[in-house]
């Protein structure tokens, strides 16, 4: 076989492999679904914060989600084990999300960056959280230390501007 055939064929594996891996882990289902738990979970963060683990069980998305006890500041805890517990067993795990309380921080915390960190290793695993200004943001999984992960970020919207548009389609 000639260099050029390699290089084609190889291209085209990479090119397969890279599709049937964006359709396995059904990135923009997920992100649909992390914007409505956002939309959700985001105004009720006045003073808890919400966790959630992303799964996928029988073709469905859904998520485990717990509270944290009441926050003071940017001091606020969730249990991310009590989640897990709430994952169905069958379900394969996609990823997590949480809010950030909206007298809490609007960076990634080092809890945050590790917790995702340390799940880098399930395939298709991604991770999401909102500012207490409601914006939605994932980030590379990858960067270990905050200031990297913070650059990494991608936004995804804004959970109020979700609700509103969620009120206006809403018939009365």
């Amino acid at each position: 076989m000639n260099i050029a055939r390699c290089v084609a064929l190889v291209v085209g594996l990479v090119v397969v492999s890279l599709s049937a891996g964006a359709s396995e882990c059904l990135r923009e289902a997920v992100e649909a679904h992390v914007r409505e738990q956002f939309r959700i979970y985001g105004p009720r963060s006045s003073d808890h914060e919400y966790f959630g683990f992303i799964y996928l069980q029988d073709g469905i998305i859904g998520s485990a989600v717990v509270r944290s006890s009441h926050c003071r500041g940017e001091k606020c805890v969730v249990d991310s084990a009590e989640a897990v517990r709430l994952v169905p067993r069958s379900a394969k795990v996609l990823g997590e999300w949480h809010t950030h309380p909206h007298d809490g921080s609007t960076g990634l915390s080092r809890e945050d960056v590790r917790g995702a960190y340390n799940n880098r290793h399930i395939d298709c695993y991604r991770a999401f959280y909102s500012t207490p200004e409601g914006e939605i943001y994932t980030w590379n999984l990858l960067r270990l230390s905050v200031p990297v992960a913070m650059a990494s970020r991608q936004r995804l919207g804004n959970y109020n501007e979700l609700r509103v548009a969620a009120l206006a389609r809403s018939p009365d």
